[in-house]
């Protein structure tokens, strides 16, 4: 067997080392700003986009000779273009009116400038009828504006003469 052959280290003079380290510094900052790393040249980071919701957290019926007596309801609000439907549960599509109701939260398009709300009602009549409720216009939320509380809509029932006067359901909501 033969013995391996002897290694010699390699002898650096001091400015050759100097050099050496500074090349490598210039090099690796030149590497941080043309990725961005530093911040420098880069473009800022766009900040993250908020998401809101909006919370469906009560409803007032109207109590008149006049209006169905109704004691559940469903709603759908529209927002943008996309419809969410209350109450969500799997064991009823109607809520109960009254103290106590249960709110329900549903999260709003990403990056919206403005939030445009409509809302349609529909109330379960003791003898089966189901009156329907509309409001009437839109209502135009800015983001910007968000948070929103103690936000309300009067629905009106479909077909009540004079158009537009009677109102039978209010909606409480809030933009968070």
């Amino acid at each position: 067997m033969k013995n391996p052959p002897d290694l010699a280290s390699a002898r650096v003079s001091r400015s050759a080392a100097v050099w050496a380290a500074a090349i490598t510094a210039v090099g690796g900052f030149a590497t941080a700003v043309a990725t961005g790393a530093i911040g420098l040249v880069s473009k800022p980071k766009p900040h993250p986009v908020a998401q809101h919701w909006i919370h469906i957290e009560s409803v007032d019926l109207a109590r008149e000779e006049s209006l169905p007596s109704i004691d559940r309801v469903r709603l759908v609000a529209q927002v943008n273009g996309i419809s969410y439907s209350y109450p969500t549960s799997v064991n009823s599509i109607w809520a109960p009116v009254g103290p106590g109701m249960a709110g329900e939260r549903y999260p709003l398009p990403l990056g919206a400038e403005v939030y445009r709300v409509k809302f349609f009602g529909f109330g379960l009549a003791a003898d089966g009828k189901i009156p329907h409720y509309e409001y009437r216009g839109i209502l135009e939320h800015p983001s910007r504006q968000i948070p929103l509380h103690n936000v309300t809509q009067a629905l009106q029932i479909v077909g009540s003469e004079p158009r537009g006067l009677t109102v039978g359901m209010t909606v409480h909501y809030s933009i968070e």
